[in-house]
């Protein structure tokens, strides 16, 4: 009988018995009266009929454990001719004849799945055992048979190893078993749970064994463990997968000599005398039994299989139990590679690379698909399939036995040499599998310094990764593209918002965007417009301490400057302005071409594309330095009192002068004071004690000024050299008379009066003071002429060599310009130069006057553009309504509701003409750029020429012009009125005009194809037509837009017209074929509706395309500047942001600016950023003053560096 049908007769016997005893035992204890007759029997023979039920019940349970135990027939023999060594590969069911030496755990481990008291049996059996200690072999080949062939008719399931899968190898396992139980499952290898599983696959695995063993009570499931990785599985919360293990451990003598021996008998060959004990002696260390399994393969295969005997001579030709296996790699590796040197890597241990994986510092084995190996590579894997090393299932590969990994030297060295690497690889695996497991969800993707170091390590590794892990690094990878992406562009319009009040800020911000985040175009474009807003041209960071004083020489070649590091550095060349001459990157007024870019460290270090020369300072801290008139001499005082001269041509020093009594006293110590007069005959200096005066050629005393009663800290000589005045620390200002030494004039201030400059002219001394201002003074009668008032304390001041402006430098760590000729002073502090991080020492004009160069206490010099700035034009008193470039990109032309038609030198900036013109919304030049048609709002037009002089008045709409164009050939001039019509006239004024009707209500745009056959109007009935220019005909009408259309325009090829609506968008209209191409024949075809381009956050005010066609420009109400792919359909970049609306707009001939105006009263120059960001990141890298404070990032939203 079996098992099963025999346990339910007892379980049901038992229970009968125990119901009819309850029944019986309570009636009988409850009735009252007479008992009947059936229950005194039952209450008499009680406990002898408990005693007869209870001896059958333990003999139904010892005779069912007896038929369990019973085993069925034995199996049929080895058969002949089969190898009975399987070699690397482990024993399996088929095996089991030849299987010898884990008889005793074979025992323990059928026993473990025969408990005593079945209902509280741990229903997972874990086997832990060392790496080739034949774990696999134990349970295929011992366990499996042995339940199988027991009378209790087990059922095996299929055997499975958990992979990068397990819950889904679980369950294929359990559907491939069907119904059959009770069923053992095998899961072999659980170490892959650690290997190529995440957290959540573990966890979801582990809770589907529960469910499993809850919901099948007759499922067992026996798990293979490497020992190494036990404690790794405790870890991992799985301690329930290994409760109790079955340890196996090292094979005895006597279990290893029937291993060798007894396989063979079975499969009818037989060992020499002696040989058995020399291999059972040969083997030792962990890997014996892998070696001896893969020797004994090849001893039984080269002594010619069954019936034969195997030799000692076959065991030496095998290479032993050591030598079997490493001799076999051998003869592969070198059939694979052939003779010869080789150079470079090993191909094929990098390919057998593919197939190891770390954990936990140790090499394990790695299955890898063969179809993410290279054909090369795949034939040197068939090779080591078909020398039994590798092994080839189920479309994978991998090792045979992680013998491999440890015994062949080839093998070991690269794995030890690449450990970091194949642990880096395993733990990108193992984040794949968890990204895999919870459905590719974006929060399980790698960021910050883990994507860097896995795309650090992918770039550079020589062990490729699967393909799901390369996936998860390349999504990982895009996704944080994105991310980066979206701030840079946010950071782009923060930049863009702020860029006219601090350039110089932006530009660091910028440049952090576009190289820690993503050059995306709009970031690019960010940079680009911060470098042309900024008026910074040099930075020099070559400074341990403080700079303390700069000077230019009388030429403008060269400019100096002091530190407290003991040295004075003197630039010249590319050193005075990084960028000079270069077109693209300095800004609109500069020609074009990267290749006049200088060379800047990117990490904004020295600015300078030229070396400084470098000068060591006799003495302790250099404070002051000065040039002799003639350029031929160099000066500079020391905190310690010396004075020390070079000459400029060889920088060697000509002579040198020490003031030990200037060391001490009068509130400070040493000299900061130096200057040569005029003719340059003498020199001063001064600092804690009287003025000196000193013979320039030999350096002797030439005369004292006493007068100050404390520490002297600026003194300058009158432009005739009769006066010196000095100031400091005692709140005055003394002027000298240099011929009798006498003081001529006191002057006070409120605090001490570090700075102090006199104008060219000699007709006003300015004096700064940390009492927070400028006051300007006429030095002949000590009249205060003007006091300017700062934000803080004044450190150094400098006028301009034409004298209408005076820089100051502050405590506040910027530098201010005030134009002189402004009428009021308080809105005289024109320009702002910030960026410095701490006090400025120093502020000195370069001789023409278009450079500021500024010290700092940050130990930085910079060097700022003095000039108007070229990038903004003001001049206009009302809105800007347009703007057009001249057809050879040498003049610019806007017009204004203040009605004028002013002309602009686009290089510089600078005006260039003025026309009175009255009120105007429109202007075009004509194609040969002699004269300027503008659009009144009278309803009128005219003809300018460019000396303002009206040629041709164009009378005839009945409302104001919104639109006015030459034809290409500049014969005729298209007009668009507020009355719906559009007028063409001889732009000769000898016809009447061509009256074009078709629109329902006001045109707002009009524009001549490039051939001029075709008239392009738009208007607020929300239509665009095209006419036919030469017959007024109607020949197209496009609709789309939701709202109305302001602008219209042809691309310059004639292909192409882009339109501009208030419902916020652009839209492209195709036109097949080239210019002169029926417009008709697109219009209906429905394949050719717009591309529609959406950003703009109000009405588009004007649009334009690029002169090569690639990009379109847009203004808008909202203020931006933005351009446009319009064959991709997308924005490229928000190119600027104006203070009010921007109005209209217009490339430059040669594409490389645009003008646009604005409602706030100027026009600008935008300098699109070209393809190639390298030349403006080198730029913007050397114009850095200081990389951005944590302040600052917080402000623009841009975060700490990744």
């Amino acid at each position: 009988m079996q098992r099963r049908p025999l346990a339910l007769v007892l379980d049901v016997l038992l229970m009968l018995l125990g119901a009819l005893l309850g029944i019986a035992t309570n009636y009988a204890t409850s009735v009252e009266g007479e008992v009947p007759l059936p229950l005194r029997v039952l209450r008499a023979w009680s406990i002898p009929l408990v005693g007869l039920a209870l001896l059958a019940l333990a003999c139904g349970q010892v005779w069912l454990r007896w038929l369990e135990r019973r085993p069925l027939p034995a199996p049929p023999s080895w058969t002949a001719g089969q190898p009975p060594y399987p070699g690397l590969e482990a024993f399996g069911e088929a095996d089991a004849a030849v299987f010898f030496g884990r008889e005793r755990e074979t025992a323990e481990l059928v026993a473990r799945l025969h408990p005593p008291v079945p209902a509280r049996a741990r229903r997972f059996v874990t086997v832990v055992g060392p790496s080739g200690s034949g774990k696999s072999s134990l349970v295929r080949a011992g366990l499996l048979p042995a339940l199988t062939a027991r009378r209790s008719r087990w059922h095996a399931g299929p055997v499975f190893t958990p992979g990068s899968d397990p819950v889904g190898a679980l369950r294929q396992a359990v559907a491939e078993a069907g119904r059959a139980r009770p069923l053992v499952l095998v899961v072999d290898q659980l170490e892959e749970l650690l290997t190529l599983s995440g957290p959540g696959e573990r966890t979801a695995f582990a809770a589907e064994v529960r469910e499993l063993l809850r919901r099948e009570p007759k499922v067992w499931l026996v798990g293979t463990l490497r020992s190494d990785f036990l404690t790794g599985l405790l870890e991992a919360d799985l301690a329930e997968l290994a409760h109790e293990p079955v340890l196996i451990g090292p094979l005895g003598r006597v279990a290893l000599h029937e291993v060798v021996a007894r396989p063979a008998a079975a499969a009818g060959a037989s060992f020499e005398p002696g040989l058995v004990s020399r291999i059972v002696d040969d083997c030792g260390g962990g890997d014996a039994l892998p070696l001896l399994a893969y020797a004994l393969q090849e001893l039984y295969a080269r002594a010619g299989g069954a019936g034969s005997t195997l030799t000692h001579a076959h065991y030496r030709e095998a290479g032993g139990v050591a030598g079997a296996l490493v001799g076999q790699a051998d003869r592969i590796h070198a059939a694979l590679l052939g003779p010869g040197p080789r150079e470079g890597a090993d191909p094929v241990v990098e390919m057998l690379l593919r197939l190891v994986t770390v954990e936990r510092d140790e090499p394990t084995r790695r299955r890898v698909p063969r179809d993410e190996l290279g054909p090369a590579e795949r034939e040197m894997a068939d090779a080591f399939v078909a020398g039994r090393l590798l092994t080839s299932d189920a479309g994978t590969l991998g090792v045979a036995h992680e013998a491999l990994l440890r015994q062949w030297r080839p093998l070991r060295l690269a794995v030890a040499d690449r450990l970091d690497q194949l642990r880096r690889r395993a733990e990108l695996e193992r984040w794949a599998q968890e990204w895999e497991f919870a459905g590719r969800a974006r929060a399980y993707l790698l960021t910050g310094e883990r994507l860097q170091a896995a795309r650090a390590w992918q770039a550079g590794a020589g062990a490729p990764l699967s393909g799901l892990a390369a996936e998860f690094v390349g999504a990982s990878a895009r996704c944080d593209g994105d991310a980066r992406a979206r701030t840079a562009d946010a950071v782009a319009a923060r930049v863009l918002e702020n860029v006219e009040r601090e350039p110089e800020t932006a530009i660091g911000i910028a440049h952090a965007a576009v190289t820690e985040y993503a050059p995306t175009p709009a970031a690019v474009q960010a940079l680009r417009s911060a470098v042309d807003a900024s008026r910074l041209r040099a930075v020099h960071q070559d400074f341990d301490r403080p700079v303390t004083g700069a000077a230019w020489s009388p030429d403008g070649s060269r400019l100096a400057a002091c530190s407290g590091d003991g040295r004075i550095r003197v630039w010249s060349g590319a050193g005075l302005e990084s960028g000079a001459g270069a077109a693209s990157e300095t800004g609109p007024g500069a020609a074009s071409g990267p290749s006049s870019e200088p060379e800047a460290g990117a990490d904004g270090g020295s600015g300078s594309a030229a070396a400084p020369v470098e000068i060591p300072v006799p003495g302790d801290w250099p404070r002051a330095v000065a040039w002799s008139p003639d350029g031929t001499r160099l000066a500079c005082v020391t905190r310690d009192a010396r004075l020390t001269l070079w000459s400029t041509s060889t920088w060697r020093p000509l002579n040198t002068v020490s003031q030990p009594d200037m060391r001490g006293g009068g509130g400070g110590t040493g000299l900061s004071v130096v200057a040569f007069s005029p003719d340059g005959r003498l020199l001063v200096t001064g600092g804690a004690g009287p003025l000196r005066l000193w013979h320039t050629d030999t350096l002797t005393l030439a005369g004292t000024l006493v007068g100050h009663a404390r520490m002297l800290w600026n003194a300058v000589w009158s432009p005739d050299g009769t006066l010196l005045a000095a100031s400091g620390k005692d709140r005055r200002v003394r002027i000298w008379r240099v011929a009798d030494g006498r003081v001529v004039r006191v002057l006070r201030h409120q605090d001490t009066v570090a700075a102090l400059a006199w104008s060219p002219d000699g007709t006003r001394l300015a004096s700064g003071s940390t009492d927070r201002t400028a006051v300007l003074w006429d030095p002949y009668t000590g009249e205060n002429l003007r006091t300017l008032r700062s934000m803080d304390g004044i450190n150094c001041l400098a006028w301009s060599p034409d004298g209408r402006r005076l820089a100051a430098g502050d405590q506040d760590r910027g530098a201010r310009i005030w134009d002189l000729d402004a009428p009021d002073p308080q809105d005289a502090a024109a320009v702002w130069l910030a960026g410095h991080t701490d006090t400025l020492y120093a502020v000195a004009w370069s001789p023409d006057g278009a450079r500021l160069a500024t010290a700092s206490r940050d130990r930085t010099v910079a060097v700022w553009d003095a000039g108007a700035p070229r990038a903004v034009l003001r001049g206009h008193t009302d809105s800007v309504w347009q703007t057009d470039w001249s057809p050879d990109g040498t003049r610019l032309a806007s017009a204004a509701q203040d009605g004028t038609v002013r002309l602009w030198d686009p290089a510089d900036g600078a005006p260039a003409g003025i026309l009175r013109t009255g009120e105007c919304g429109d202007l075009a030049w004509s194609p040969d750029g002699t004269r300027i048609a503008v659009g009144r709002r009278d309803g009128s037009a005219a003809v300018y020429g460019t000396d303002g002089t009206e040629h041709t008045a164009l009378h005839g709409h009945r409302e104001e012009l919104s639109a006015v164009c030459w034809s290409p050939d500049g014969a005729r001039i298209a007009t668009a009125s507020r009355d719906g019509s559009v007028r063409v006239w001889d732009a000769a004024g000898g016809r009447p005009p061509r009256v074009l009707s078709g629109h329902a209500d006001w045109v707002t745009g009009a524009h001549w194809s490039p051939d001029g056959a075709w008239l392009a109007t738009c208007g607020t009935d929300r239509t665009v037509i095209v006419w036919d220019a030469e017959s007024g005909r109607s020949v197209a009408t496009l609709r789309g837009h939701t709202d109305h259309v302001w602008k219209v325009a042809w691309s310059p090829d004639g292909t192409r017209l882009a339109t501009g609506s208030r419902d916020r968008t652009l839209r492209v209209w195709e036109f097949p074929g080239a210019a002169g191409a029926d417009p008709g024949a697109a219009a209906a075809d429905p394949a050719a509706g717009p591309v529609v381009l959406s950003g703009h956050d109000e009405r588009v005010q004007d649009l334009a395309w690029s002169p090569d066609g690639a990009r379109l420009a847009s203004v808008s109400r909202d203020r931006t500047v933005r351009l446009w792919d319009p064959a991709g359909g997308t924005a490229v970049s928000v190119l600027g942001v104006h203070a009010d609306w921007a109005n209209g707009l217009c490339w430059s001939p040669d594409g490389t600016r645009i003008a646009t105006a604005s409602r706030d009263r100027t026009v600008r120059l935008w300098t699109p950023a070209g393809a190639d960001a390298g030349p403006l990141l080198r730029l913007a890298a050397a114009r850095i003053l200081h990389p951005p404070t944590r302040e600052e990032r917080r402000a623009y939203q841009l975060p700490p560096r990744p």
